[in-house]
């Protein structure tokens, strides 16, 4: 009995989510001990230790074509049209008002303090 017990230590040792299971609420030691004898360590896969991702493993074929993917689908035209729609605007605002756009916030709430 002491060997068993020894197993679901490490059992449980190698999937630290369980104690979370547990003190959380969710569920027992009693119902997570039955579990593991009757259905196996294959049932707890999803409690496993999560290991750190190395940035190989970030990179993978799939990934990569994803980002791919989307590059392909960026309008190089439209990127620049709105750069200049955004650059006329701060254009306009500056000669309207002599001064930086972003000046123009700070001054109106300096004025409201004084």
């Amino acid at each position: 009995m002491a060997s068993r017990m020894n197993e679901f230590k490490e059992f449980v040792s190698r999937h630290e989510r369980i104690k979370e299971e547990v003190r959380n609420g969710n569920r027992t030691w009693q119902s997570i001990y039955e579990d593991w004898v009757i259905l196996g360590e294959d049932e707890f896969k999803d409690f496993r230790t999560q290991t750190k991702t190395q940035p190989s493993d970030l990179l993978n074929n799939d990934s990569v074509r994803k980002i791919v993917d989307y590059v392909k689908k960026i309008n190089p035209d439209s990127i620049s049209k709105t750069l200049n729609t955004v650059q006329k605007v701060l254009q306009i605002t500056q000669g309207l008002n002599g001064t930086n756009p972003s000046r123009i916030y700070n001054a109106d709430y300096n004025s409201w303090w004084d």
